[in-house]
C-alpha cells in the first residue's frame, strides 16, 4: 500500500513565497486540483533537505522548511543526476522554517555523498566554510570541494589530480 504522508523539504523564496509568487502559510493545509504529476500540479519536496537546493538560486534569500506531504503521493527519482527520494504530493503543510544555524548543522552532519551535493549547492558565508574546513580538514575530497564550489578556486580538483597523477 502506498503511504499517504510524507514529511520531508522543501525550499521556498525569503517569506513562503514560491517561484511563482504565491504566498504560503506556517501550519495551513494546501490542496492541489486535479491530478498530481511532477513538474507540472502538486506539491514537490525532497527527502534530503540538500537537494531542494537545486530547484533555488542560492544568491537569493530562502527559507527551508520541513513539511508535510499528503493524499495521493507520487515519487520521482532523478538518477541521471544523481537526486532521490522526490516526491509530489496532493497536498502540503509547512511545518517549520529551519534557521540558518539549523542548516548548517544538518549539512556538518551528512554522510559523504550527502554532503558533496550541499557543498555544491547551497553558498556559505565565511564562517561557515570555516566550520567546514576545521571538521573536514583531513578529508582531501572534501576540502576540494569547498576551495572550488565555496572559495571559487576552479582549479581546486586539478592540483590535487595532478599532484596523484605525478607519484
Amino acid at each position: 500500500m502506498t503511504p499517504t504522508e510524507i514529511t520531508g523539504y522543501k525550499l521556498f523564496n525569503k517569506g513562503l513565497s514560491n517561484r511563482y509568487g504565491q504566498k504560503f502559510i506556517l501550519n495551513k493545509l494546501y490542496k492541489t486540483n486535479g491530478p498530481i504529476k511532477w513538474g507540472h500540479n502538486g506539491f514537490h519536496l525532497c527527502h534530503f533537505p540538500e537537494d531542494c537546493f537545486r530547484f533555488f538560486d542560492m544568491a537569493k534569500e530562502t527559507d527551508l522548511t520541513i513539511v508535510k506531504g499528503s493524499g495521493e503521493i507520487n515519487y520521482y527519482d532523478d538518477e541521471y543526476n544523481g537526486y532521490y527520494d522526490m516526491a509530489v504530493c496532493e497536498n502540503m503543510q509547512i511545518l517549520k522554517i529551519l534557521e540558518r544555524e539549523e542548516i548548517i548543522k544538518l549539512g556538518l552532519n551528512l554522510p559523504f555523498y550527502r554532503l558533496t551535493r550541499f557543498l555544491s549547492t547551497i553558498k556559505l558565508d565565511s564562517k561557515e566554510i570555516n566550520l567546514f574546513k576545521e571538521k573536514f580538514y583531513n578529508n582531501e575530497e572534501i576540502m576540494d570541494y569547498i576551495a572550488y564550489y565555496q572559495e571559487n578556486d576552479k582549479e581546486a580538483f586539478v592540483k590535487r589530480m595532478g599532484s596523484i597523477w605525478k607519484k
